[in-house]
């Protein structure tokens, strides 16, 4: 069978068996325009371009017409900051800064709202915060095929992204002649690889390569179109290449003087594209890759390999994470194109399609690379892109990662582990510079691939993120349970919780606080001192996640046998820490003063991170404070943009609400994406598409409560509970000194916690939940018809379902059990 045709059958079959992995559109994408890369405010290619990538390397396709154009990325390419100071000065810390520290904290005792001159705010800029450039993520190069083919001479286009294999394809037919183009990008060989493929007609095509850096040269010479450029930043500029092999067949091939290459009389053509940077994740030169001789390398391999091993190779890896967590939810596909789903409103069909079209982001923008994914995954065309497309520590970075664990995509992880060692390293600097704080390792509000950790230029952002950064890292260990990531991660939660034991002050109360800090990004006593009055003490979200961190602390130090004297001193710190407190409407209170207003709808709700992704707060185990933050939610509304929708669905599904927590993912899906189902922020973030896939799974299934007592038979007397009432203060909740025996405590696996009406019946395949189990359950009429418990490492956990709780249960490595409600 000639090859044009066998990619229509392939195609036809796959939208058949694969409608929810598929994306499908019967036009292109519009243009990459100049005003558009100039503004990323500007919609057009970035939200139609369909998306494809490796973790390291990305591209997207518009399925031009007359010109096809793939925008290509690399996780480690930014600009405009610096490299390879010496190790204070990379960390981006404002040298010495500790020496007026306590000017800064003056402020703040003093109570120094606004922004005036001796602020807490102004005080917090002058003397703490970074006068460093953080740069932004940068774009790496653009490739045009032009096809000589005109728009108004085509029938039958269409235009797909195959999640379930990671395949883009093109095809269309003018006259007699049929067109296909196929794409990917392998991450067996790190290369994104197309074919162009015509039957009953030649093809004539030009192939352009260019950046918008520097060019240091560029040149096509007989198979090969080899670009080297050079990244303008403000302390040693970074040089990178791209290679394009092209491989026409029977067609002629003939390099032009200005580096482009035309193809002639062809009709099979494929075209292979590697390219690396000088980057290293090594601090604080950053520096010292090979690229020439990797983009060589990289090169010969693939072409060894050939296009079809490639591909079987690429398929094989992308399906076969794919199939690991799968939701069928009960609908009739409408046959709609994409975009026309998302213009037609809410549908069930549109909720299970971002499912799992979010997981195939995921595993497309972080693999391997040394770098997590940023605030746009990994696909920007942009030189000034919206906040940088950075490293965002108030939410965005962490919300990036929820869905690994529970979604089954465990090693998209690791990047952002090596980040984050990089952080430690050099929050050590910024921990002793800018506060003098000696032991340990202190993050900010932004971070970049250079090891930057200090304080954001404006001091009303202060704040510290090591804490939330860390619970991430212990989340990963809680579901895989592997002792040596344990081993490898414990330094860097020891370093985190040993700044915050000599970062943390006592107040006016005698209860020990963080501060500077804020509420991101919330502000409070507005009518008095204005909206940027952000600066604050002890708030709430901090004091959470101090908790959680000095949990996560001792457990791992008692599971390592080590560190005990330490473990004690965690101990001692946590009741002085301040407490929880409820305000005078019921609501939890986001900082220790009442200031919460009920007409204040922030998208950001920050003090309710124990809710989720914490584990602290629960309706099963501490009512009242799920009391409040259920008013709390009431407060802040039902619009919001992409990413905190998606939390608030986090928020709902664990306040036990599906039906709540549904219209969320329904508002997220439906009136929160573009046309290629990228977050609609505006413009575009990818934290929306990763939190909104953990809310489903939060939906579906809980695991964050641990039993303490394998007696009890109520949830609420076995479970491990974070606070308790203060038996001096009314409405002000203490937090509780975990003890030795947390380490050893069973998960509980709550089947169906806040299953939505709106899915009566369905089934989802291959979640994952705390203590290293994966969950299989199908339902019907809205109750669980039956559960299949698989354990990937062995170990004890309970079930609570249908409001009751089971025994603790035990499964050696690799059995099953199914689990069915009497």
């Amino acid at each position: 069978m000639k090859p044009i045709l066998w990619i229509f059958l392939i195609t036809f079959i796959a939208e058949q068996a694969n409608a929810q992995f598929v994306l499908r559109y019967d036009k292109p994408a519009s243009q990459f325009t100049a005003e558009q890369r100039g503004n990323p405010n500007k919609l057009g290619y970035m939200q139609e371009a369909l998306p494809l990538g490796n973790g390291r390397i990305g591209a997207m396709f518009s399925g031009g017409i007359e010109q096809e154009h793939l925008m290509m990325n690399d996780i480690t390419l930014w600009m405009n900051s610096k490299r390879g100071l010496d190790e204070v000065a990379q960390s981006g810390v404002r040298p010495r800064g500790y020496k007026n520290f306590d000017k800064v904290r003056e402020a703040y005792q003093q109570g120094n709202y606004g922004t005036g001159e001796n602020s807490m705010e102004a005080r917090s800029t002058k003397y703490v915060s970074s006068t460093q450039p953080l740069g932004n993520y940068a774009p790496f190069t653009d490739l045009y095929i032009s096809t000589g083919h005109s728009a108004e001479a085509i029938v039958n286009y269409s235009r797909t992204l195959d999640a379930h294999k990671g395949v883009g394809i093109v095809s269309y037919s003018i006259g007699d002649a049929s067109f296909v183009r196929e794409y990917f990008c392998s991450y067996p060989n790190d290369a994104v690889v197309a074919r162009y493929t015509a039957l009953n007609e030649k093809m004539n095509l030009k192939i352009t390569v260019s950046t918008l850096h520097k060019v240091r040269s560029i040149k096509a010479d007989g198979n090969t179109i080899v670009l080297n450029g050079e990244v303008s930043m403000e302390q040693d500029n970074i040089a990178f290449q791209q290679l394009v092999y092209i491989d026409a067949g029977k067609g002629k091939l003939m390099p032009q003087e200005d580096g482009s290459m035309d193809v002639i009389g062809a009709t099979d053509v494929k075209i292979y594209l590697t390219g690396y940077s000088d980057y290293l994740p090594v601090y604080p030169s950053f520096k010292g890759r090979n690229y020439v001789e990797d983009s060589k390398n990289t090169m010969d391999e693939a072409l060894k390999l050939g296009y079809e091993k490639l591909k079987k190779s690429h398929v094989r890896d992308v399906s076969s994470l794919m199939d690991r967590c799968q939701l069928e939810l009960d609908y009739r596909p409408s046959r709609l194109t994409t975009d026309k789903l998302v213009n037609k409103g809410p549908s069930l069909e549109l909720e299970n399609l971002y499912f799992n079209y979010s997981r195939y982001l995921q595993l497309s923008c972080s693999r391997s690379a040394p770098v997590p994914s940023n605030l746009q995954g990994l696909w920007n065309g942009h030189l000034k892109p919206a906040w940088n497309c950075d490293y965002h520590t108030d939410i965005n970075v962490e919300m990036n990662y929820w869905m690994v664990e529970t979604a089954n995509l465990p090693g998209s992880f690791s990047p952002y582990v090596d980040w984050v060692k990089i952080l430690a390293q050099s929050g050590e600097h910024t921990a002793r510079e800018a506060f003098g704080v000696k032991k340990g390792w202190s993050m900010g509000l932004n971070g970049n691939v250079f090891g930057f950790t200090a304080q954001n230029v404006h001091g009303r952002r202060s704040q510290q993120a090591a804490h939330w950064l860390t619970r991430n890292l212990f989340d990963h260990y809680a579901f895989n349970q592997d002792s040596a990531y344990l081993e490898d991660i414990y330094p860097i939660l020891k370093g985190a919780a040993e700044f915050f034991v000599g970062f943390l002050a006592p107040w006016k109360d005698g209860t020990l606080v963080v501060y500077p800090t804020w509420s991101p990004e919330n502000a409070y006593l507005v009518t008095q001192y204005g909206k940027l009055n952000k600066q604050t003490y002890g708030a709430s979200w901090d004091q959470q996640l101090v908790l959680n961190l000095f949990t996560d602390c001792i457990e791992a130090s008692t599971i390592l046998n080590r560190d005990k004297a330490f473990r004690e001193t965690l101990q001692e710190y946590i009741p002085r820490l301040c407490p929880q407190k409820i305000g005078q409407y019921g609501q939890l209170q986001e900082w220790p003063e009442d200031w919460d207003r009920p007409d204040d709808h922030h998208r950001h709700i920050s003090h309710l991170i124990a809710l989720h992704p914490g584990r602290d707060f629960s309706p099963l185990t501490t009512k009242e404070i799920a009391d409040a933050a259920l008013v709390t939610m009431k407060h802040r509304g039902d619009i919001s943009t992409g990413w905190s929708t998606a939390w608030k669905t986090c928020f709902w599904a664990r306040l036990h609400n599906g039906d709540k927590a549904h219209q969320f993912y329904e508002y997220l899906t439906s009136k929160r994406a573009y046309a290629n189902l990228f977050d609609f922020h505006p413009p575009f973030q990818i934290d929306g598409n990763f939190g909104g896939t953990a809310g489903v799974c939060e939906m579906l299934l809980q695991s964050h409560l641990r039993s303490i007592d394998a007696k009890a038979k109520s949830i609420d007397k076995a479970a491990f509970v974070a606070y308790q009432k203060d038996k001096k203060k009314e409405n002000h909740y203490v937090p509780v000194v975990p003890g030795e025996k947390i380490a050893e405590a069973p998960y509980i696996l709550h089947l169906l916690p806040a299953l939505p009406s709106a899915w009566p019946a369905g089934k989802v395949a291959g979640l994952r939940a705390r203590g290293g189990f994966d969950v299989d359950m199908e339902w019907e009429n809205g109750i669980l018809k039956t559960a299949t418990i698989h354990a990937e490492n062995g170990g004890e956990f309970r079930i609570y379902s249908n409001d009751s709780l089971s025994r603790v249960l035990t499964l050696k490595k690799g059995e099953s059990m199914v689990w069915k409600d009497n």
